[in-house]
């Protein structure tokens, strides 16, 4: 048996926009394997419906609208059905195996709930799916700048928190 051959413009698709989608996917859905799994619906579906996008096949702002679109419009199809509201992503986040349970990594996942949700999606759009702030804004429908000043406010808000955090866990430790 032979392996399935793609499209050029799908593997393009799939190579460029799969981390960033599943960001974007997992800051609104109840797991990450939920996330992954929408994104693949959605590369099918974009694939199928590719004639009704408005924008070139490799224009990559009108690619990034176009599976932001279909994305939005099967998870919120997909929440219908399983009618619940979303979880936050750090407590579907298992611990890595002998992974030390400092403070610090308390405070980060006690604080990263507390950030705008805009600031939640860009930090696992960028930094989760390793993604870099060009793709992030071409899914999001923004420029690169607008990403980077939201990392950057999303990285000082939550350093703030964690630290609060943290000086609360030691002040009650101590």
């Amino acid at each position: 048996m032979t392996d399935p051959v793609f499209e050029p413009d799908l593997e393009r698709w799939i190579s460029q926009f799969r981390g960033p989608l599943v960001g974007f996917l997992a800051s609104r859905c109840s797991s990450w394997a939920d996330a992954e799994e929408v994104a693949m619906d959605t590369f099918a579906e974009a694939w199928l419906g590719r004639s009704r996008m408005r924008a070139a096949i490799d224009d990559l702002a009108g690619v990034g609208a176009f599976l932001r679109g279909i994305a939005n419009n099967l998870l919120l199809a997909r929440q219908r059905q399983r009618q619940r509201g979303p979880r936050p992503l750090v407590d579907d986040v298992p611990a890595a195996p002998g992974a030390v349970d400092d403070d610090r990594i308390d405070s980060l996942r006690r604080a990263f709930p507390e950030l705008r949700p805009e600031l939640q999606e860009v930090l696992r759009m960028h930094y989760l799916e390793a993604t870099s702030a060009r793709e992030v804004a071409a899914l999001l429908g923004t420029t690169p700048k607008t990403i980077e000043n939201r990392l950057y406010q999303a990285r000082r808000a939550l350093r703030a928190l964690a630290e609060r955090h943290l000086r609360t866990a030691q002040g009650v430790n101590s």
